[in-house]
């Protein structure tokens, strides 16, 4: 017989509560593999991934498409903050960064112009180093590493938190609704980067060049022309933007294969930051072994 408690003019029976019995549906979602274990490993693994970055290239493209012909509304908050954690935060950084480097470049400048007569020479070599390579790398890896792994971070913990789901059931696109405000956040500002690390480094470096080494005004800016024509404008213009577009792919990628494992949002992230790394390398390798035009 189950316990009773007698009070005053009524009696409460009190009763064992049994666990809900478990419907097809819970089961099927309790028992539902991770994204990473149903994508798999290997050379299906790397081919899901890839599908998966070009769905999310088309998804992002159809989304700026439909924003540009008036058929969607681009979400201003989200592409705002996306902004503000791609560029502004990292704008210090980079400032510092590329200032640092000007001064490295122009003090060892500075020490080869003591022992040779050639100024116009090291002048187009400095110029053409940081615009087209030290620069456009150097904006990669720190959009990378800040914007790139927040992204990972972000859909890894859709994933986790059950969000995902969410939206899926609610109807809306998530690559959409995260990636497509982030990376045109990221487009703009890699752009950004761009023009003003090769203005503060180049600037620096020739600033220390005429103080310390007497390199006339004229011949600065005759190494600047003479360096950078409109090939090499076109290529230094379109190294950072083919950065982020690599790596807001692969950290949608990596955070979307995360799995429901909370520690694996940690795993995502450095996933993606290797990932960008390296192909930020490999990219600035094919835009040099590309032929001329």
């Amino acid at each position: 017989m189950p316990p009773s408690t007698t009070a005053v003019g009524f009696t409460v029976t009190l009763r064992r509560m049994e666990p809900a019995a478990e419907t097809p549906l819970k089961r099927a979602y309790r028992g539902r593999p991770d994204a990473r274990s149903a994508v798999g490993g290997g050379l299906l693994g790397r081919l899901a991934g890839l599908g998966l970055a070009a769905r999310t290239l088309a998804e992002c493209m159809a989304l700026y498409a439909n924003i540009v012909l008036g058929r969607e509304r681009l979400d201003l908050p989200a592409f705002t903050a996306a902004l503000r954690q791609a560029g502004l935060s990292i704008l210090p950084a980079v400032t510092l960064v590329t200032a640092a480097l000007g001064l490295i470049l122009g003090r060892q400048a500075t020490m080869v112009l003591q022992n040779l007569n050639l100024p116009g020479v090291l002048l187009y070599t400095i110029t053409y180093a940081v615009v087209m390579e030290l620069v456009p790398i150097l904006v990669g890896v720190l959009v990378a590493g800040r914007a790139g792994v927040a992204l990972a971070v972000r859909h890894a913990t859709l994933v986790v938190t059950g969000q995902m789901d969410g939206l899926l059931v609610s109807g809306i696109n998530p690559i959409r609704y995260v990636t497509g405000p982030v990376l045109l956040a990221m487009l703009t500002m890699s752009f950004a980067f761009l023009v003003w690390g090769s203005l503060v480094t180049v600037g620096t470096a020739f600033v220390w060049l005429f103080f310390f080494s007497d390199v006339p005004p004229y011949q600065l800016v005759d190494a600047v022309r003479a360096t950078l024509g409109p090939y090499d404008l076109r290529e230094a213009i379109a190294k950072p933007l083919v950065f982020a577009v690599v790596i807001a792919l692969i950290a949608t990628v990596n955070g979307t294969i995360a799995g429901r494992d909370p520690e694996l949002i940690g795993e995502a992230a450095t996933r993606t930051m290797i990932a960008a790394v390296t192909s930020i390398l490999l990219i600035d390798l094919l835009f040099v072994l590309w032929p001329e035009t």
